[in-house]
């Protein structure tokens, strides 16, 4: 009896430490080759911005990836892309590390998320040579809207404006091109990177209607074991010490949804 329960204690300790070793560590999950790799994309305050008078690019996913990488104490290594449909194939091909998107349940099936860390409103930009004013109007053969490629935007839009002419675009520096010349009527987003649209597109406006939300959340490629956990004790962290009310502020994002 003296030596089962001996066998017994044995057997536990062996599991225990077999399975500690099997542990990886936060680095080990979110960045494997000592370095994070964050993926982001040019024109939007969610995920970077040019360098302002401090000399430091703002958005919200490049402040985030940022503030990860030294808690890890790795290096960081922004990788900037042009449109975020870049981004997601990259992640998918895991040739980054981190991202921070939209977390729809397409995207879920190759990305594995944090929790929401923040919801924006979706909407539309009207040209500033249209006459459009609200939403109703939108949906004409005549008119002519924008999304980008690879966007949720253009999943949607066929059941929202199913009469309207779509239109894809490759980045949001061409949108507003089209936006200017009338080659478009409007552009569908989140508010976030319209605002930002508009705000080098004099006449322009955003729309106040919304017709939708997006949940935006950091996440790994999906064959990152245990990533989700740690990366929601990091956002339970800067949703705490008040750091992801900073980040959110420099960013001087628009649209976020109350």
């Amino acid at each position: 009896m003296k030596s089962f329960a001996l066998g017994r204690r044995f057997f536990s300790l062996a599991f225990a430490l077999a399975l500690t070793a099997c542990a990886t560590s936060p680095v080990e999950t979110l960045a494997p080759q000592g370095q994070l790799k964050m993926g982001l994309y040019k024109g939007t305050p969610t995920s970077i911005l040019p360098a302002d008078t401090s000399g430091v690019p703002r958005g919200i996913g490049y402040e985030l990836g940022s503030t990860l990488a030294n808690r890890l104490g790795v290096k960081y290594e922004p990788i900037v892309f042009e449109k975020n449909a870049d981004v997601l194939a990259a992640v998918k091909k895991g040739e980054v590390d981190l991202v921070f998107t939209n977390a729809s349940a397409d995207r879920a099936q190759y990305i594995q998320f944090s929790k929401v860390v923040i919801r924006i409103e979706k909407g539309y930009l009207i040209s500033p040579r249209s006459k459009i004013n609200a939403p109703g109007e939108l949906n004409q053969k005549q008119v002519k809207i924008g999304f980008s490629v690879g966007s949720n935007s253009q999943r949607e839009l066929p059941e929202l404006v199913p009469h309207a002419t779509l239109v894809q675009t490759n980045s949001t520096k061409q949108a507003i091109e089209m936006l200017k010349t009338g080659e478009l009527d409007g552009f569908s987003s989140n508010k976030a990177i319209l605002f930002e649209m508009a705000a080098s597109l004099p006449g322009s406006r955003v729309l106040p209607a919304v017709i939708g939300y997006e949940g935006l959340a950091l996440g790994t490629p999906l064959n990152r074991q245990n990533s989700a956990v740690e990366l929601n004790a990091f956002v339970d962290e800067v949703n705490s010490d008040g750091k992801l009310k900073a980040i959110i502020r420099r960013s001087g994002i628009q649209g976020l949804a109350n």
